[in-house]
């Protein structure tokens, strides 16, 4: 624990910069966004990234650094931090500038790249977040780890409301390169941009989301008689929210991706997005109770705790609930 909780300080200020980055490229999309949806949930996620800052800065205000040990972990955290952000800093320079020359707005086709950029920002802050939040966790810090999960779940709401954006502006921008096909004399420009239109097409018909930077996930494809849950396009909302806990983590990704290809039902998603994470160790879905409770005879109390945490919010099996909290008591 003494060492998760020396880890602390840096992962935050890990958070803190990617929440400020995000905030800045936010900032600098607004300059080229025209009046809309899209642009409201710019101008909203901007103010909430940097009330997050401010938050977090509350937060490193309070946990003091341990001498030596810390710095060395700050220099190695500084290493990791520069290594993976690099790319994302030398891409703001392009923003920045136009924000400066107050330029005209986007059309279609740069719209469409910005939120896919916004999207990949969005989707490494959370992955960021969701590593300290892991952090705090072990550190037994309950402050700080309610409000990375607070940052967490806002970022994964963002995700969702960028996904809906890419498959707008897809739209736009297919319709304006057949707007454009129209105008453009001669048959090798008119193909040309009728190619391009098509690609755009088959981009806003495909899943919502990383999908499109990443590929069609595992699970999206499958048949329906081949997911964990038996008559699933016959089901309720209800009772597929009802059977999500009893899945194991592979399934529940599963079912998300099948889910977001097909009827992207967002109580559904929001449900499947609470029960993914880590397990208390590895093999944890697929043993049985009995199991379970051997091992948390001789279990320390941190991995007692995640086995409450866990089981509290998937299966709630009472008597691994009884046992653990014997343990722990």
């Amino acid at each position: 624990m003494a060492i998760a909780t020396d880890m602390l300080v840096p992962a935050l200020r890990e958070v803190r910069e990617a929440e400020a980055a995000l905030a800045d490229r936010f900032k600098a999309h607004l300059a080229v966004t025209p009046a809309g949806e899209y642009r409201e949930i710019l101008e909203r996620r901007v103010g909430d990234a940097r009330g997050y800052v401010y938050a977090i800065d509350e937060r490193l205000d309070t946990l003091k650094p341990r001498g030596l040990v810390q710095n060395v972990l700050n220099n190695a955290w500084d290493l990791t931090r520069q290594a993976a952000r690099l790319p994302l800093d030398a891409a703001m320079v392009a923003p920045s500038a136009l924000l400066r020359s107050q330029p005209a707005k986007a059309t279609e086709e740069q719209l469409l790249k910005n939120v896919e950029e916004e999207y990949a920002i969005t989707a490494s802050a959370v992955a960021i977040c969701r590593a300290a939040e892991r952090i705090a966790q072990e550190a037994q810090d309950t402050v700080t780890e309610d409000l990375l999960s607070s940052i967490r779940r806002d970022g994964e709401e963002t995700l969702e409301e960028l996904a809906g954006s890419l498959d707008e502006q897809a739209q736009a921008a297919v319709a304006a390169a057949e707007a454009a096909m129209e105008a453009t004399e001669g048959a090798g420009a008119s193909q040309a941009v009728r190619d391009w239109g098509s690609w755009l097409r088959e981009t806003a018909e495909r899943m919502p989301g990383v999908d499109r930077i990443q590929g069609v996930p595992e699970g999206a494809l499958l048949a329906e008689d081949e997911l964990p849950i038996a008559d699933y396009r016959r089901l309720s909302t209800r009772m597929i929210l009802d059977r999500l806990p009893q899945l194991s983590q592979t399934d529940l990704a599963t079912v998300c991706s099948y889910e977001r290809s097909h009827a992207a039902r967002p109580a559904v998603l929001s449900r499947i997005a609470d029960l993914l994470g880590h397990e208390p160790w590895p093999g944890y879905d697929a043993m049985n109770a009995g199991d379970i409770r051997k091992r948390l005879a001789d279990a320390g109390e941190s991995l007692t705790r995640r086995v409450l945490d866990y089981e509290r919010r998937h299966q709630a099996r009472s008597t691994i609930l009884a046992a653990a909290e014997r343990v722990h008591a």
